[in-house]
């Protein structure tokens, strides 16, 4: 894994195209899908920002959707880990944390699915990114762990038991 979840940076992110399910741990600026209307909002609230796409990731992509989506995924293949890599991390944390510590590094925080064009957010900080998706797409804010498919829930053992509620 080349960059680790921490909370509210590098955020981990379900990624589902052509009926393929992927894990991505990546930098959080990297998922507002639709950079035109996150630099709108911004501008609105009198704030200049600097242009999202100058990183290597989204160079060119000011809207991320099924066009461009293999061009990115290429681009961020270096970020995708599996389910086995977030479960020993995830397992390693347990081990190391404190009593009273919790474990927001390693929840989920966006579920993309580009081939039903909607974005399922559980981003606990003000950064709606269900509010920055294409034209034609939705995105809503909720808790969208029912939707990832069992063999990838890394935060479940193999005695079915929620690693986060241990």
């Amino acid at each position: 894994m080349k960059i680790e979840p921490l909370y509210a940076e590098n955020i981990i992110v379900a990624v589902i195209y052509k009926n393929e399910f992927r894990w991505y741990v990546t930098d959080k600026e990297l998922w507002f899908l639709d950079y035109n209307k996150l630099d709108h909002a911004y501008k609105n609230l009198g704030i200049s920002i600097e242009d999202n796409d100058e990183t290597e990731e989204r160079n060119g992509i000011k809207v991320l959707d099924h066009e461009n989506v293999e061009v990115f995924l290429v681009r961020i293949n270096q970020y995708k880990t599996t389910k086995e890599e977030l479960n020993y991390l995830l397992l390693e944390n347990i081990k190391r944390k404190n009593a009273g510590e919790d474990l927001l590094d390693f929840s989920p925080i966006l579920l993309i699915n580009f081939d039903n064009k909607i974005l399922y957010s559980m981003f606990p900080e003000p950064a709606s990114y269900e509010n920055y998706v294409p034209k034609d797409w939705s995105g809503t804010y909720e808790d969208f762990t029912e939707f990832i498919p069992t063999a990838e829930k890394y935060w479940i053992d193999e005695f079915n038991n929620n690693l986060f509620s241990l």
